[in-house]
């Protein structure tokens, strides 16, 4: 998807970090990328630090 990488950079940037990780896992989710076992790993790792509950963060990226 043409723009989306930097329209997520500016979202992190200039609003909000949680945000634009909510945006990209809905993405992924939503253009069913397939995503590693070490990548869904350090997006749950990162999701933890947003406060998320593992169960939200397995869901969204899957």
């Amino acid at each position: 998807m043409p723009g989306l990488a930097p329209a997520l950079e500016r979202v992190v940037s200039e609003a909000c970090a949680d945000l634009g990780f909510r945006l990209l896992l809905r993405t992924i989710k939503a253009y069913g990328v397939q995503v590693s076992e070490a990548r869904c790993e350090a997006f749950m790792a990162l999701g933890e630090r947003f406060g998320y509950s593992e169960y939200w963060s397995t869901n969204a990226s899957a």
